[in-house]
């Protein structure tokens, strides 16, 4: 699920196809050579041509210094920047920089996801699975070598591997970096460690633009966005708390209103809730790396098909307490792979009107069969299956 936090001018711009373009504005959203906002003097280029992000980060300044990182710079009329010529097509990438970013949202739908992290609760079908409770953020160990607050999930986008069922990149484990910037809690930076459990489709227009995070957070499913909901029918003693938080920062601007994860009865679920309300991350652009290895506590996290159930479900699904532990993994297991870095969305295409569209709008692929996924402690390896189970229990977000 994803939640997009967009004035009306702004949403209907970007969803209906009306958005504004640089030469309407007389301005542009600039970064400068390290790729940020604070080192933009709005300059031109070399070749004479500006730094732009696409109609997105262009059409205003809250878009631009909020949502892609950028300098408002004024042209024509303004006093920051040089009146500049039609601009170029926007870099497909983003700012220049080494430093890889992405966008990032949050969701649980509840839906089982697209690599396999799920379990069919007692009295479903086999096509009826649910997130595993182990997926919700929780506390990282102490002296873990990412300097990591939280380790927890996430549904990724194709450009990190994501697919429509046991894609590469299920499995794989992201260090995350961004800053909170909820209103009175802004300038908190955080690390997490992100692992790949769910599939974030191109419907999504931030999973469309390059990389992208849906944060498996419980009780942050925003419905209007959602693309399975499927938490009332799949797991309906957890109904209050699957609802607790889906309005945070979009009915009101307080982020000390319109969420509270004790409506959970799961300790695993209200923690995981609690956990990601803590950070007090409004969908932020952040910075990443992809890891060479998970830490062993997100690698043993269940992810199996067949999948488990209720009954026989194993503890890594159910729980990741771990305790309190002090993490043994050796600093070399993150490594940068790539210098690219990506920009929030370009794009005008509304959501679609429906949350049933079947996940089979995408062919499934004819084998799931991956690369195995080491850690320095233990071995994660997909499901040995050759296809795709039936009904909706693929992705974060709508497939258009």
């Amino acid at each position: 699920m994803v939640k997009l936090s967009l004035s009306p001018l702004i949403a209907a711009s970007l969803f209906y196809g009306a958005a504004m373009t640089p030469e309407a504005l007389s301005a542009y959203c600039n970064w400068g050579p390290e790729g940020t906002g604070a080192s933009s003097t709005c300059e031109l280029q070399s070749d004479g041509s500006h730094v732009q992000g696409g109609d997105y980060c262009n059409v205003g300044q809250t878009n631009c210094e909020s949502g892609c990182g950028g300098r408002w710079c004024l042209n024509d009329d303004g006093t920051d920047g040089p009146p500049g010529p039609t601009p170029p097509t926007p870099p497909t990438n983003g700012p220049p920089s080494s430093v890889l970013t992405a966008t990032t949202t949050r969701y649980w739908d509840c839906s089982g996801g697209a690599c396999a992290c799920s379990y069919i609760p007692t009295g479903l079908t086999t096509n009826e699975p649910s997130h595993c409770h182990s997926n919700a953020m929780f506390a990282a160990p102490s002296g873990n070598p990412y300097g990591a607050t939280y380790y927890g999930a996430a549904a990724i986008s194709a450009t990190l591997g994501g697919g429509n069922w046991m894609a590469e990149g299920c499995g794989k484990c992201w260090k995350v970096t961004g800053t909170s910037n909820a209103l009175g809690y802004e300038g908190d930076t955080s690390t997490l460690v992100l692992k790949g459990t769910n599939f974030c489709p191109d419907g999504n227009p931030m999973c469309r633009a390059g990389a992208h995070f849906d944060i498996a957070a419980p009780g942050f499913d925003v419905l209007a966005y959602s693309f399975a909901h499927e938490c009332p029918t799949r797991e309906p003693e957890e109904a209050e708390g699957f609802a607790a938080c889906g309005t945070w920062l979009i009915d009101d601007n307080d982020p000390d209103t319109n969420c509270d994860c004790s409506l959970f009865k799961s300790p695993t679920l209200r923690a995981g809730c609690e956990n990601f309300y803590s950070l007090k991350w409004d969908n932020p652009t952040v910075t990443y790396e992809e890891l060479t290895s998970c830490p062993p506590e997100l690698a043993d996290l269940h992810c199996e098909y067949p999948y488990a159930t209720e009954g026989n479900m194993p503890d890594t699904c159910a729980s990741n307490d771990f305790g309190e532990v002090t993490s043994t993994t050796s600093s070399s297991t993150s490594a940068t792979t790539t210098v690219t870095t990506t920009t929030p969305p370009a794009t005008t295409q509304p959501p679609p009107s429906t949350t049933t569209t079947s996940a089979t709008t995408q062919p499934p692929p004819t084998t799931t069969e991956t690369s195995t996924t080491v850690t320095t402690t233990t071995t994660s390896t997909t499901p040995a299956t050759t296809s795709k189970p039936s009904g909706d229990n693929c992705c974060s977000w709508y497939v258009v």
